[in-house]
């Protein structure tokens, strides 16, 4: 592959010209971690920061895919760690590397000063989504760079209250562990374990209640499970969900 962009720079073929969706030789090179062929573009000058029709630049691919070797390559050539010119969803590479879990490339970008509070156009943050998705370890590297725990979205709804939505209880634990504020309600006055009992999360709402001080026999446990589903299935008999 090396040998075969050698022979189309020689060529005088454009470095930066895309291909389908404006993907440019970088871009591609990076998304399948292709060390030696990012190295070889880098040094014939190619457009670090070149984003595709989706705004997503070489390093968002790369802390997309865990490519942790291309991203530090771009990082130490100042690609902008903060993707600031993003054009769709302002979404940045700590966030992507949140999302999809990429711990490695998390930490790297932290270690890189990345913003670690940067939200995208929703008002989601990396720790937001990675609280979301049960990325633990991500969470773990985010709290201790000191992200902001109780940083909600456009809907007034923080990372605590995303992972009891979704069941994250090790998530919930953690945030717990670094305090985050488990009274901090959304914009519909919804707190964590509300959400957490909306949502039939049984075992974060145990949880939540422990933590109250409030024992919550097995029995009662079953009995709450079983009043849930007469509940869905009274619902489901008059057309409501």
């Amino acid at each position: 592959m090396l040998r075969i962009r050698s022979v189309m720079l020689e060529a005088k073929a454009e470095k930066d010209k895309g291909e389908v969706g404006y993907t440019t030789p970088l871009f591609s090179t990076a998304e399948n971690g292709q060390l030696e062929v990012a190295r070889f573009l880098l040094k014939t000058r190619a457009d670090i920061e070149k984003a595709n029709i989706f705004g997503i630049t070489p390093l968002c691919v790369a802390a997309q895919e865990g490519q942790c070797q291309v991203a530090r390559l771009l990082l130490e050539v100042r690609a902008d760690k903060d993707n600031k010119v993003a054009i769709n969803n302002r979404t940045t590479p700590l966030f992507i590397a949140a999302q999809n879990g990429q711990l490695d490339v998390a930490r790297l970008l932290l270690e890189a000063r990345a913003d670690k509070d940067k939200a995208n156009i929703n008002g989601t943050t990396p720790l937001f989504i990675a609280a979301k998705k049960g990325r633990l370890e991500v969470v773990r590297s985010l709290l201790e760079a000191r992200a902001d725990k109780n940083k909600a979205n456009a809907n007034d709804t923080t990372p605590l209250s995303v992972a009891a939505e979704q069941g994250q209880l090790p998530v919930v634990r953690l945030l717990l562990e670094f305090r985050a504020d488990k009274n901090k309600a959304n914009i519909s006055g919804a707190t964590p374990v509300s959400i957490a009992a909306q949502e039939k999360q049984l075992h974060v709402m145990q949880f939540f209640l422990e933590e109250m001080g409030m024992e919550i026999p097995q029995d009662r446990l079953e009995l709450v499970r079983l009043l849930w589903a007469v509940r869905d299935l009274a619902a489901r008999g008059t057309g409501r969900t």
